[in-house]
């Protein structure tokens, strides 16, 4: 595909994804939809959806996250959406768009795939950034579930070039400890799973639920030493 073509098809995205932000799923199969609790300390101070959606062979995952408890009246509202393809376990991401919503402020930026040329571009409010000869990459969240099949193999450790929010990233996925957590499901064996950004102060702890499809049911993400919040699993819809 010629990057005039790809231009063409990112304005039709551009439509599609103002459709989408509509909320029009009601056609497509929820393959997963988990609730989580967000926590500063003992604090309650959001909750998150995440949905995981199948429409014919595509693929959509979203994460829905919006202030909760003492912080409600302090409006921070976000939504990441990656939509993808996947052939013989292969992702190949097509579109992922980030929105956040303050009382004072509202970012938007959406990044465009062309895995075929190597080829993305990113729009961050009025700006555009090319992404050219890059390696294979996904996005901040198809690389969740491209990770989590490769745990459900047996894969535990794996490196990833990562399009964050228009930035090209590495993301190195190392295997921690284990440990019996207390959780929805009861005592529940989990393995822990450090992400780090090469090149970058944060890191995060995953704890994946072993017995339960290696469902991450609590999160702890740092900035250098200092745990910034913590997420639990609250709920599973399906």
């Amino acid at each position: 595909m010629s990057y005039r073509t790809f231009i063409r098809v990112i304005s039709l995205n551009i439509l599609m994804i103002f459709v989408l932000n509509t909320n029009l799923y009601a056609s497509n199969q929820i393959i997963s939809k988990h609730e989580y609790k967000l926590y500063k300390g003992n604090i309650l101070f959001g909750k998150s959806d995440y949905i995981l959606y199948k429409n014919n062979k595509d693929y959509t995952f979203e994460i829905k996250s919006k202030t909760a408890g003492v912080f409600k009246m302090k409006k921070d509202n976000r939504l990441e959406v990656s939509n993808f393809s996947m052939v013989d376990g292969i992702i190949n991401p097509i579109s992922y768009i980030f929105e956040r919503v303050k009382k004072d402020k509202n970012i938007s930026i959406k990044t465009f795939f062309n895995s075929a040329d190597n080829y993305a571009q990113t729009f961050n409010q009025d700006e555009k950034k090319e992404h050219v000869n890059i390696p294979y990459s996904l996005d901040r969240l198809s690389v969740q579930i491209d990770y989590q099949n490769k745990i459900r193999k047996g894969v535990f450790e794996n490196t990833y070039h990562v399009i964050d929010k228009g930035r090209l990233r590495e993301y190195l996925f190392l295997l921690h400890g284990d440990e019996v957590l207390d959780t929805i499901f009861g005592k529940t064996n989990t393995i822990i799973i450090k992400r780090e950004i090469k090149n970058n102060k944060r890191s995060t702890l995953t704890w994946y639920a072993i017995d339960y499809g290696y469902i991450p049911v609590k999160i702890e993400q740092f900035r250098k030493d200092s745990r910034k919040f913590t997420v639990i699993l609250n709920n599973v819809i399906k």
